[in-house]
């Protein structure tokens, strides 16, 4: 699925999130030892067992169903369970938030990948042409094509951002996992997230536009393919920026 070509890099910074508390979890499996009792150990055993084999139950439904994405999501309780089982439910819990991000992984169903993109291309159209005439640029807008200055410029699949929306979330959840702070920052900065990727997204079409406009469609193109990093640019940048002036609040 081509809006969800950021999932090649979730499993890799899954495994780097674990590795990175490999610390942490072995003094937490040490601990475990010490202090488990037999019945604890026992119950932990079956409750593991029960999530690993309803996970592997939702995968064979979803493959003989062909259901991409209960296939996918299968992969949550498998590991859940297959954590609790081997290492106990302490060592469960710490892996959550690993474990969990492996959802961004899950494709949504092709009618609610419709419903969600084609609003965000009409909409992120709109802003466009409204932002652009305020700099009386000669732009009209309908549906989902834009005319500037001779030239038709159509908000297709790319443009709607919702890759792009999915890649940062991707990327933020991270930079708000590691980071240190009070429970508030980080709620803060994770609702900062969707209006930071939106707010790139938005820039990135407006100098598209700008570049067909002043330099012709070859040199849009190319600019269009390259663009990506003016969203990534705004999201790191502002959550850097939010959380350097959250962190002074803090300690005033």
């Amino acid at each position: 699925m081509v809006d969800y070509t950021h999932a090649y890099f979730i499993l890799p910074i899954s495994l780097w999130l674990v590795w990175r508390n490999r610390g942490a979890l072995l003094k937490i499996e040490t601990v475990s030892i010490k202090i488990g009792t037999v019945p604890t150990r026992r119950f932990s055993e079956w409750m593991g067992l029960s999530l690993f084999l309803t996970g592997l139950l939702i995968f064979i439904f979803g493959w003989r169903q062909d259901y991409l994405s209960m296939s996918t999501i299968s992969l949550i309780p498998t590991l859940f369970g297959l954590t609790i089982y081997l290492y106990g439910s302490a060592i469960a819990k710490a892996l959550s938030f690993p474990i969990l991000y492996l959802l961004l992984m899950v494709p949504p169903p092709l009618g609610i990948l419709d419903n969600i993109t084609l609003p965000m291309r009409y909409w992120i159209s709109v802003f466009t042409a409204h932002i652009l005439k305020m700099f009386h640029y000669p732009i009209t807008q309908s549906g989902l094509m834009l005319s500037l200055g001779g030239h038709e410029i159509y908000m297709g699949a790319p443009c709607s951002g919702f890759r792009s929306l999915i890649t940062m979330i991707s990327l933020g959840l991270v930079y708000v996992y590691i980071i240190k702070g009070k429970a508030v920052k980080k709620a803060i900065l994770l609702g900062s997230i969707v209006p930071l990727a939106l707010l790139g997204n938005l820039l990135r079409v407006i100098g598209m536009c700008l570049v067909t406009f002043h330099f012709g469609e070859n040199i849009g193109t190319k600019f269009h393919d390259i663009s990506g990093f003016v969203i990534f640019f705004v999201l790191i940048l502002g959550l850097m920026g939010i959380d350097s002036l959250l962190s002074r609040f803090e300690h005033e």
